[in-house]
């Protein structure tokens, strides 16, 4: 995947001490110019002279793991976690290797332990890892995922928006000019923006490049354009900082009088230090979303949105712990209705990034639900994007041969993603007062787990389900009678939310 714009270039292992040896400045100058084929190289030697142990360890299968190389990675985080002290982050990264490789168990394990280094909890619905993984394979099926024709190319294409009857996406190809601009650290093509026009789902015209005129001498992508598709919003990063660091702003074009403007103008929300990324515009215009690494988050890349009021925009607000983890959430995108999609390889799921779904919740969104197989794989799945129709799209994945590159795919929904709030009270029967603190198991027809809660402190619960399955909801207590409910598609059919009082009998 391509981590250049998304990851590896706003964070990393802190340096190691002003005393490393020249051979090691050499090696950490190398990785942090994202060279990691020569960095490894130098990192092996070190290794092997027994230099700096854990902190050339953790890099060399940093470095394979930004290769792509997951069974390296792993080889070598496992001698990682072997040293004393060893930091959270590598459980983590050992971790969603093992998911890369579907080993889940092995990953479970080490995931579990990163959250308990880190304080945090894992956001499983309740569930246990394993009935979470097979809660997520339970919803198989529910997508139907499709090559595309004549967009593809051998190098890395993502970020798929739609304009018109074009679809816009960023591409690290060869341009046609005769000046083939090439980035040092990879001696590839820098990113820019291609277009394409859309002949049906997954059947396109030729590839052109997408106004040249505003294009950068590095990368550009993804985009974002508002509902009038008169304003887009474009990633676009930095020349290296002193430091070897690159960072990611947003930019703004606007379209008048039948073309774009060649002026772009910075949002006013970045400082130095910092990136903001993957712009994602409200359908109403009035809330940007977009990815940070700013101080003050939940670790990694967190995402934000800022309010548009009287043209401005606000303070950017944290979109909280029940979205972002100590991982990186990236890549948001929100629908015709509101829903919140967006990739994650810090919440749990199949492996590498894969998409969630949040539903509108007052002004924020619920806990988000892993979207299941066929969107999501053991690899990168990221930017999506829904076609108008809101029933089929578009979005990215390293699912292919040589897990390298990035290719956009096609999707279909064979059955509807709509969900119906499941809310409320249960009451003691024999003192007429809420009961808090009883134990809610949720499963599907077939006995497939889906979630486990308890009731508030006075008595309420709520989830999201989606609406086209059969639950059964089983209410325990100690010392009170159990209970039992079943819910069905046709009571949430055209419902979005169903009201269930449940009364409980003591023993």
């Amino acid at each position: 995947m391509l981590k250049y714009l998304l990851i590896i270039l706003l964070l990393g292992i802190s340096g190691y001490a002003t005393s490393q040896s020249r051979q090691l400045q050499r090696a950490d100058q190398l990785y942090n110019n994202f060279d990691f084929n020569r960095a490894l190289d130098r990192y092996l030697r070190l290794e092997e002279r027994g230099e700096a142990l854990f902190y050339v360890t953790r890099r060399i299968a940093d470095c394979y793991r930004h290769l792509n190389m997951p069974v390296y990675a792993a080889e070598w985080y496992f001698k990682a976690i072997d040293f004393p002290d060893v930091e959270a982050e590598t459980y983590y990264h050992l971790g969603q290797t093992l998911r890369i490789l579907k080993r889940y168990e092995e990953s479970d394990k080490h995931l579990a332990r990163f959250h308990e280094l880190n304080r945090t909890r894992l956001p499983m619905r309740g569930l246990s890892p394993e009935q979470y993984l097979q809660a997520i394979h339970a919803d198989s099926g529910r997508f139907e995922i499709l090559t595309l024709n004549g967009i593809n190319s051998q190098y890395s294409d993502f970020g798929p928006a739609i304009w018109n009857d074009l679809l816009v996406f960023s591409s690290n190809r060869p341009g046609r000019s005769f000046i083939r601009r090439r980035d040092t650290r990879n001696n590839l093509p820098f990113f820019d923006l291609y277009a394409a026009p859309i002949k049906d789902l997954t059947t396109f015209g030729r590839s052109e490049l997408f106004l040249p005129s505003i294009k950068s001498s590095l990368n550009d992508g993804p985009v974002s354009f508002s509902a009038d598709g008169r304003t887009m919003y474009i990633t676009r990063n930095s020349e290296s900082t002193p430091e070897g660091r690159n960072e990611l702003d947003i930019l703004i074009a606007r379209h008048r009088d039948d073309e774009w403007g060649k002026a772009l103008q910075t949002l006013p929300l970045k400082m130095k230090g910092y990136s903001i990324a993957h712009p994602a515009i409200s359908p109403d215009d009035q809330r940007l979303y977009f990815a940070s690494d700013m101080p003050g988050g939940y670790g990694g890349m967190d995402i934000y949105y800022s309010e548009r009021r009287g043209g401005f925009l606000s303070q950017p607000v944290n979109l909280g712990p029940h979205i972002n983890t100590p991982g990186n959430e990236v890549f948001p995108y929100i629908d015709k209705n509101g829903r919140l999609f967006f990739s994650s390889d810090g919440l749990p799921g199949l492996g590498g990034l894969d998409i969630f779904v949040a539903l509108p919740e007052g002004t924020g969104f619920s806990e988000p639900y892993n979207v299941g197989p066929g969107i999501n794989s053991p690899y990168d799945d990221f930017t999506i994007v829904f076609t108008n129709e809101g029933e089929s799209g578009y979005f990215a994945s390293n699912r292919n041969e040589n897990n390298q590159n990035d290719n956009l795919y096609a999707f279909r929904l064979v059955k509807p993603l709509e969900f119906s709030m499941i809310k409320g009270s249960i009451i003691n029967e024999s003192t007429g007062s809420y009961e808090g603190g009883v134990l809610i198991n949720i499963t599907r027809q077939d006995g497939a787990p889906v979630a486990s809660l308890e009731s508030d402190d006075d008595g309420n619960f709520s989830i999201h389900l989606l609406s086209d399955k059969t639950y059964r909801f089983t209410f325990r207590k100690r010392l009170m009678e159990p209970k039992e409910r079943r819910v069905t598609p046709s009571e949430m059919q055209g419902y979005s939310t169903i009201n269930m009082n449940i009364r409980m009998n003591t023993r």
